[in-house]
């Protein structure tokens, strides 16, 4: 009677078996690691398109809370006019929540070059209160920012400039156009309160009341 060969693994066995192991480990790590960047690549773009939308709304809600004032012949350098330029705005706005300021303060927007491209800075400084001027970045890293102004003529056709050096009150349009960062649409806002010579700007209704 022979005895029975008993059952188990060879070296060969095990060799192939750990080899397997292993070469599972390395693709399991490659594939975490991938992951990983994956995962930090969508962060930092979910985090770029929250600042720009952030930036968005913001230039959209100080645009639409500009202050018009007619030109007076008597002072013609009044500084709280809205004057602008295709890379400068400067104007009288309702701060919102937002800057921190409260009531109308005098907003600046200008376009600045830097290492990376192009940069669009907020500036303000409340009229009231604390007159600290302060200031933010609302978009950075752009190819290209450029303003545009309409108001229409006398037929009710918008006319557009790119600049309003020499125009009394508010533009009926304003264009903020910013290229080389997706996604950033133009931004087209019309200011709440419309060029009328008997206003008197109501903080409260973001409208006109009359004397």
């Amino acid at each position: 009677m022979t005895r029975q060969r008993e059952a188990g693994y060879t070296l060969a066995e095990l060799l192939v078996v750990l080899a397997l192991l292993g070469i599972m480990a390395l693709v399991m790590a490659d594939g975490m690691r991938f992951g990983g960047r994956v995962w930090e690549a969508s962060a930092r773009k979910a985090e770029a398109i929250e600042i720009m939308s952030g930036g968005h709304t913001l230039l959209r809600t100080v645009l639409e809370r500009v202050v018009p004032r007619d030109l007076d012949p008597g002072m013609p350098g009044d500084p709280d006019l809205f004057r602008a330029s295709p890379t400068r705005m400067s104007f009288l706005a309702l701060a919102p929540a937002a800057v921190d300021a409260g009531g109308v303060s005098r907003f600046e927007l200008d376009v600045r070059n830097t290492a990376t491209g192009q940069e669009l800075v907020l500036s303000w400084t409340p009229l009231a209160g604390n007159p600290a001027r302060q200031q933010r970045i609302a978009v950075s890293q752009a190819t290209a920012i450029t303003f545009a102004y309409a108001r229409r003529d006398q037929d009710g056709t918008l006319v557009w400039r790119n600049d309003w050096a020499d125009q009394s009150g508010a533009p009926d349009l304003i264009l903020v156009r910013v290229r080389g960062l997706q996604p950033w649409p133009d931004l087209l806002v019309r200011p709440r309160i419309s060029r009328d010579p008997a206003c008197i700007y109501d903080p409260v209704s973001f409208g006109c009341r009359h004397a």
